[in-house]
């Protein structure tokens, strides 16, 4: 199983990251997951620009997404909601056909109490006008994250782990299902 997995956080050490991180070393030895790292190469969408003259990091990203049997997208919180960078990442991907019915796994890492979940439920609304195939078992949100990741954020919460576990089984059910 060939997983793509996006950050929606351009910070190198963040906690969406370090969980996507885990989830990779996490997962069975039959299951790949790629980290996206150029999201800051995403220049702003621009609606006007025909596909044929898309810019080089859409295409990439574009092609990395159609070869994935599965999507994890990891979401920051900002303003209570989807941070602007990767909704413009997504805003380049509606016009396409890439997402549609593609399993994607939305998970969401906060220091807060809350997890991220402000983000977490705009992404949801976000991915299914975009006619994706959200896969809710699958699900994490990660609160006080500070309390989870040691200090070089790699994860230390065993309960975490399990949520891991419990996620790409219900991502590798979808897709078995697709």
């Amino acid at each position: 199983m060939k997983l793509f997995a996006i950050a929606g956080s351009v910070r190198p050490d963040s906690y969406n990251r370090a969980l996507l991180k885990a989830m990779a070393e996490l997962a069975s030895e039959n299951t790949s997951i790629t980290l996206y790292d150029r999201i800051r190469d995403i220049p702003t969408f621009d609606p006007d620009i025909a596909d044929e003259d898309l810019p080089e990091p859409v295409t990439h990203l574009i092609s990395e997404l159609r070869a994935a049997d599965g999507i994890i997208i990891s979401t920051a919180e900002y303003a209570h909601s989807v941070p602007g960078v990767l909704k413009n990442l997504l805003d380049w991907l509606v016009a396409s056909d890439v997402l549609i019915l593609k399993p994607v796994v939305v998970t969401s890492v906060s220091t807060s109490g809350l997890g991220g979940v402000r983000a977490h439920s705009p992404l949801v609304l976000i991915l299914a006008a975009m006619n994706t195939n959200v896969v809710i078992e699958g699900s994490i949100n990660v609160p006080c994250a500070h309390n989870k990741f040691d200090e070089n954020y790699n994860l230390t919460d065993a309960l975490t782990k399990s949520a891991i576990a419990v996620s790409l089984t219900a991502l590798e059910q979808a897709i078995n299902k697709g």
